[in-house]
Parts: structure tokens; sequence; C-alpha cells
């Protein structure tokens, strides 16, 4: 019996690692390694302890912004339980991108005893919130940014590249499918477009929470800004603690470690094991592209930068998964 190809299970698990492995070996393929020991000697770790403590608090920002959504759908899980949802999201990303999502609404809808769609529709909503955030901090750095940012497209033939990506037949194609999916989704009477009916309309009571909580707006807000300021204090922690880009920053001023921070933000949305890969592209991008920062040397920050962040997040992956186990 020849066995079905499964198009979601290689999109999920095989394309990531193949980009993670691809852009690795693309990037890493003429390093030298002794530059980046020496790098990593000259880098000041208390600043990379600041780093990493910056990128712990934004994850505990996180967990209790989702807690003020479920508290708003009448459900109450503990911090602890929340924190450990957020830590081990992460720590599953790492090894099986996107599926980080599907296990903390899973380990939060057993937790709180509820329905799996409805939780699910409130992380969309944490999510859909992220991505204005980046939005928002994108538009406004590029704006701010727009001298470097014209000369880098016009360097880059950035406007033609894209135009002929989104006039493409492909493209055209894969839109046209996907109205056709979701209008069958919508108006089908088939099971399986029912079933995603009934599931949808408990993700879009998840989504709604954001909108109709009746208190903990203001709090929500203050922590969607707290998690993206740890996040942009972590990155300036890591630039200063590295010489040569702590000397860029003196000379071309923050407004070069706000454009690296959008840049590696973006990065994120490429699936990939845990951004490995894409991240210190994106990175190499404004440090080389926009800033002229030596490759080798720019390449040596994003591998500094990512070496940590790894390490933290399989830290508390670790004690996450520990304790979840004790707890059963």
């Amino acid at each position: 019996m020849t066995p079905k190809i499964n198009v979601r299970t290689i999109l999920q698990y095989v394309v990531p690692p193949i980009i993670t492995v691809g852009l690795c070996v693309f990037l890493y393929r003429d390093v030298d390694w002794h530059e980046v020991a020496e790098g990593l000697s000259t880098t000041n770790f208390f600043l990379i302890g600041a780093f990493m403590l910056c990128n712990m608090l934004a994850m505990f920002a996180r967990a209790q912004r989702w807690r003020l959504q479920l508290n708003a759908m009448g459900l109450h899980p503990g911090f602890g339980d929340m924190s450990r949802s957020i830590f081990g999201t992460y720590a599953v990303n790492l090894i099986f991108p996107r599926l980080g999502e599907i296990w903390r609404c899973t380990y939060i809808s057993r937790v709180t005893r509820s329905s799996f769609s409805v939780v699910f529709g409130s992380m969309i909503a944490d999510r859909l919130a992220d991505s204005l955030c980046i939005l928002l901090l994108t538009l406004t750095t590029f704006v701010i940014a727009t001298p470097a940012m014209a000369s880098f497209a016009a360097e880059s033939d950035l406007i033609a590249r894209l135009t002929a990506i989104a006039s493409s037949p492909w493209v055209i194609f894969i839109l046209f499918l996907l109205f056709i999916l979701c209008v069958m989704c919508v108006y089908a009477p088939y099971k399986p477009f029912v079933t995603i009916r009934t599931f949808g309309t408990n993700m879009w009571h998840g989504f709604m929470v954001l909108f109709t909580m009746r208190s903990g707006r203001g709090q929500w807000l203050l922590l969607t800004a707290c998690i993206w300021a740890g996040y942009g204090a972590g990155m300036l922690f890591s630039l200063y603690a590295y010489p040569p880009t702590a000397a860029l920053i003196a000379d071309q001023g923050l407004l070069c470690a706000m454009l690296t921070f959008v840049f590696g933000s973006l990065a994120m949305a490429i699936p990939s094991n845990g951004g490995i890969g894409p991240w210190q592209a994106s990175v190499m991008i404004s440090l080389c592209g926009i800033y002229g920062m030596e490759p080798a040397t720019a390449l040596t920050f994003a591998t500094i930068n990512v070496a940590f962040s790894t390490l933290l997040t399989i830290a508390l992956g670790l004690y996450t998964f520990a304790t979840v186990r004790i707890k059963k």
C-alpha cells in the first residue's frame, strides 16, 4: 500500500528545518570560527545577562497579558501555568515550528478544563496583537529612517523585486485558491466545512474577548508595551555587549538599533526552528546592507545573540516540561 503524502505535515515539519539548515549553511559556509571565538571573548557578559533577563521579563508580561484575556472569558489559570505555557511555546517551536502555539493552547485548555477552540481563539487574538505592534514599529521606524531605507531600496533594487513577486502568476493563483476555500468554509454544507465553521465560531468567541473585556484593558495595553519594551531593551543590551555593534550605535545613533530590532522581528514570521537562520540573515541586512558593517562581524554578533537566546529557551523549556511532568 502506497503511503499518502500529507502536505500539511510537510509544510509544518519538513519545510521549516530546510529553511533553517539551508540559511545556516549559506550564512556560515565561509565563517572563520576563530573570529567568532575572538568576538565571544570580547563580549560583555553582564550585558548579555541583561539581554536574557529582558527577554524573560517580556515572556512574563506576555503570560500575564494572555491571562487577562482568559480571565475575561471566565477562565482562571494561575500565573505559574501561564508562564510555563509561554516558556513551553518557545521551546517546542525550537524543535517543531508553529507547534508551540498548539501545545500552549492544549496545555491551558487542560488546566482550565475548557474548549481548545476557545483558548485557541484567544491565542490568535494574542498573536494578532503582536503582529499589529510589529507593523506599527516597522512603519514608525521606516518613516524615521526614510533616507537610509531609500538608499538601501535603490541599491538593492528592492521595489522591482517586490513588484515582480506580487505580480507572479503563482501568487495570484494561490490567492484565488484561498478565496475559494474561504467561501466554501463559510457556505458549503458538507461535514468537514461544518466542522471548520463550528471551530471558527468558538475561535471567534475567544478572539472577540479582546474587544469586549469590561476591565483590564489599560493593564492589557500596558503589558503589551512592556512586552515590546522588554524585547527592544534586550536587543539594545545585546548590541552594546559586542564592541563592534556598540561602536556602530555610537556612530549611527539608536536608529541603527531600532532598524536591527525591526528586521529581526520581521524575520520571526518566516517558518523556521526558533527563527534560527532567518533572524541572522535579517539582522545582517540591517547591519551590512544599510550601515555597511563587515558581514563576518555582523554574523558574529548575530551568532552570539542567537546562541544565548537559544540557551535561555532550552533552560526555560527544561524547567517547564519538568514541572508539568511533576504536576501530573
